[in-house]
């Protein structure tokens, strides 16, 4: 009788564990630089670009509104270096054309992608004509996707080994008829009775 741990099915069940937990790991380990803010006119927030490895120098600023009586909606954003006070603005106009349709109201979305170079900065929402407030997303463009489907792959092969290691015929553990239990005793030596 072989090993338990070296039968086709505990490397099946084992090695699917490992290999979802390794893709797990994968996906947490990934670059990703994201906020997302529900924003009034007039609010302020800090963000930071980093310089990493897996980063790269490109921000993705996604609005989206709910417009409720209007159907053109200006957004007017600033984005401010801490240390140089360097300048950038950003303007949005939002129409019909950037509708989504939600599950209850109306939804305009846009993103616009800005090249800005590593460093701490402050995001101000200078003017939001059309709606009392935004939600505002602050993406960092980075090797994200390539991490998330490098690991979402792994745990998809994982979890077709761990289904493959149930189907294999046998069983995980040795039947009865594999088991070989020695029962021994020491049989008592009765001592003279003086």
């Amino acid at each position: 009788m072989g090993s338990i741990w070296l039968s086709k099915k505990a490397f099946l069940y084992f090695g699917g564990t490992f290999i979802i937990l390794l893709g797990g790991a994968i996906v947490l380990m990934s670059p990703y630089n994201y906020v997302n803010f529900a924003l009034v006119e007039n609010s302020m927030r800090t963000f930071t670009v980093k310089g990493e490895s897996g980063y790269y120098p490109q921000l993705e600023i996604s609005a989206s509104v709910r417009p409720s009586n209007t159907s053109t909606v200006h957004i007017d954003m600033m984005l401010i270096e801490n240390i140089t006070l360097d300048t950038y603005i950003v303007n949005m106009t939002l129409t019909s054309d950037d509708k989504v349709v939600g599950p209850d109201t109306t939804i305009y979305e846009q993103t616009v992608t800005l090249p800005l170079a590593a460093g701490n900065y402050t995001f101000i929402l200078d003017n939001l004509d059309g709606v009392g407030q935004a939600d505002i997303g602050l993406n960092q463009v980075s090797d994200s996707r390539v991490w998330i489907v490098s690991g979402g792959s792994l745990n998809i092969i994982g979890v077709v080994m761990g289904i493959a290691g149930y189907l294999v015929p046998g069983t995980f553990l040795p039947t009865e008829s594999d088991t070989i239990i020695d029962w021994g005793y020491d049989e008592e030596e009765e001592s003279p009775v003086q």
